[in-house]
């Protein structure tokens, strides 16, 4: 290629600049040349002499978007160096020579500069090494584009994230604390009125036996609330990392929990082969005796019958604990996993309202969902989804 010659004087607004009409001639000759401008989504181009380096013509887009008049600005290297993050030009210097040495190597950098009123500008910087015959780079051609807005949003976001983050920790600590705490004065509640009735049950009327198994029965019901209370905040604080689990040792500690329940519901828990799955094993021991657990208590009028089952899927594995209960109205499919939340009363069903809550939560914890598939005195089929631990590819 042809090249210009530096000239002496120039205009000052860059209109008969010499790499501005070389531009001009590069365009019109090189297709690609225009498709790389046409691509850029520019907010302002800039054209440099890298046989004079201290020679770059900046478009009038380049300098307006740092809040410059064109005019008051010299088409040299120098005027944006001084204007650029002092590590992003470190940054953009490496990538050009690396470009420059391999064109396979993009010259393509999100940079900062310095706007005239002080503010900061977020620029992506890309950039093409233009040759002569031998493959040396002569010209550099780059097109600016403002990501500022899409930055600041991002920055913003990052913000509220963190802050939930932090909001949600402490949420979960106070839960954790409060719990705790409290469950010694209202051991110590339970344990007097306790010994009220057993000692002076004979001396007191009906009414007043009645009173006292009511505060028995209360103090009972918040110390059960509290115990899942506690274990709904320690999912968030008191997790270790997930490292492969055998789901099929989860489920077979979580029946052993539950032998009593089963034992007493005459309850019959069939199930399939189940995968090893990234999981903390304590919190998928727990997920299983929660679903099995619940489907003992919403039990029909016939026998409790409980299928585990799991099948492989875009997310890992898809698991299915199904029973022949109750059911659950579709209206309410997403209330249940919500804490305190509950269709029926204590008199018909026992519990606090936050079992599939503690689920929910596990299981999001570890990076699936959870659902419910049901109709009102049909059974439900909860079906959940967790990351595969033996590194197999998951079917689609």
């Amino acid at each position: 290629m042809s090249r210009s010659k530096p000239p002496s004087n120039t205009p000052a607004d860059g209109s008969g600049h010499y790499l501005k009409r070389e531009l001009y001639q590069l365009v019109r000759r090189d297709p690609a040349i225009f498709e790389f401008l046409q691509n850029g989504s520019l907010d302002g181009i800039w054209y440099w002499d890298l046989e004079n380096p201290e020679h770059e013509w900046m478009s009038h887009g380049f300098w307006e978007l740092f809040g410059y008049d064109p005019a008051d600005k010299p088409h040299l290297a120098r005027s944006w160096q001084d204007m650029i993050n002092p590590h992003d030009l470190e940054t953009a210097l490496e990538n050009f020579n690396r470009h420059c040495a391999d064109p396979k190597h993009p010259y393509d950098q999100l940079v900062r500069y310095r706007h005239k009123d002080g503010s900061t500008v977020w620029v992506r910087c890309r950039g093409l090494a233009i040759r002569d015959e031998h493959g040396k780079p002569v010209r550099m051609l780059g097109a600016h584009t403002d990501e500022t807005a899409l930055k600041q949003t991002e920055i913003e976001l990052r913000r509220k994230t963190e802050e939930l983050e932090r909001s949600n920790a402490d949420l979960e600590q106070f839960a954790y604390v409060a719990s705790h705490d409290l469950q010694e004065p209202l051991r110590m509640v339970a344990s007097y009125l306790q010994l009220i009735e057993r000692r002076y049950r004979h001396r007191l009327d009906d009414d007043a036996n009645e009173y006292i198994d009511f505060a028995v029965e209360g103090a009972v019901r918040m110390q059960s609330l509290l115990n899942d209370l506690l274990i709904y905040s320690r999912v968030g604080t008191r997790s270790t990392s997930p490292t492969p689990a055998d789901s099929d040792r989860a489920l077979d500690t979580a029946l052993a929990n539950l032998e009593a329940a089963l034992t007493e519901t005459r309850g019959i828990v069939q199930r399939e082969p189940l995968p090893v799955v990234l999981a903390d094993a304590t919190q998928l021991v727990q997920l299983f005796q929660n679903l099995v657990g619940n489907a003992l208590k919403f039990r029909s009028e016939d026998p409790a019958r409980v299928h585990v089952s799991a099948r492989r899927c875009a997310d890992g594995f898809r698991f299915t604990v199904r029973d022949n209960g109750i059911g659950i109205d579709p209206r309410f499919h997403d209330q249940i996993f919500t804490v305190f939340q509950r269709l029926h009363n204590h008199e018909t069903y026992d519990g606090t309202g936050i079992g599939l809550a503690i689920c929910k939560k596990i299981v999001t914890q570890h990076g699936g969902r959870i659902w419910v598939e049901s109709k009102e005195g049909r059974g439900a089929a909860f079906r959940f989804t967790l990351l595969s631990g033996d590194g197999a590819e998951a079917d689609q």
